[in-house]
């Protein structure tokens, strides 16, 4: 966890800033906590290292990044496809599991919201077409259940 002291307009502020995946920070500001992505942050995980050095408050240069582009897999009768553009955010199921319908397979981040993806019928879990901070388009192949 960093931490930081700022002052802004005169106002001090304390803030805490917690890596909790690719693209996702806890930051906790004058004791209020947030969950926040980070825009133009690499959609791949990087596990941090420690290193021990002075703290230095400083300004990050932005980036440039590019969202992990799969290859699209076709959509068949039995897949569950993305209803709008998005980012996979949570895959809560694995393959060979059986769910119901109604079940949540995953969930998709679009627009700022979270989107529970739903089974659209009983049976198992063939194969997960998506990972982890994967933008997907309307239609994309995500799930297949057999």
């Amino acid at each position: 966890m960093k931490k930081f002291k700022f002052k802004i307009e005169g106002n001090p502020y304390e803030v805490a800033v917690e890596e909790k995946g690719a693209n996702l920070a806890e930051v906790s500001v004058n004791g209020k906590t947030f969950t926040v992505e980070i825009e133009g942050a690499p959609k791949v995980q990087v596990a941090p290292k420690p290193v021990a050095r002075p703290q230095v408050v400083s300004t990050p240069k932005p980036q440039p990044t590019t969202a992990p582009v799969a290859p699209k897999t076709a959509a068949s009768a039995n897949s569950v496809t993305a209803p709008i553009p998005g980012t996979i955010f949570k895959i809560v199921v694995s393959a060979g599991q059986t769910v119901k319908k109604g079940d949540v397979l995953l969930v998709m981040e679009a627009m700022k919201m979270e989107n529970n993806i739903l089974a659209t019928k009983d049976g198992t879990v063939k194969t997960i077409h998506v990972q982890l901070g994967q933008a997907v388009q309307n239609g994309d192949a995500l799930v297949d259940v057999e």
